[in-house]
């Protein structure tokens, strides 16, 4: 580990609990920030690729009806 690195852990242990929550969110969401790109543009793509099918009349929708009433079945089974 870096001098840094454990400079910055020693001083996050002398930290309130909140403080250390509120730490943990903003590196954790720095994480997120850095992946997000990625797995948006791979999930626009999906997105898109499903609308035109929907549009082009490739598929066949399941009413909301059907969707729970097969959920029920499997729940009760």
């Amino acid at each position: 580990m870096s001098k840094a690195f454990e400079e910055i852990a020693r001083e996050a242990t002398q930290l309130s609990r909140e403080q250390r929550l509120d730490l943990a969110s903003m590196l954790l969401e720095l994480n997120e920030d850095s992946a997000d790109g990625d797995v948006s543009a791979v999930w626009e793509e999906e997105i898109l690729a499903r609308i035109r099918v929907v549009d082009e009349n490739e598929v066949d929708g399941v009413s909301f009806e059907a969707v729970m009433r097969e959920a029920e079945d499997r729940l009760t089974s």
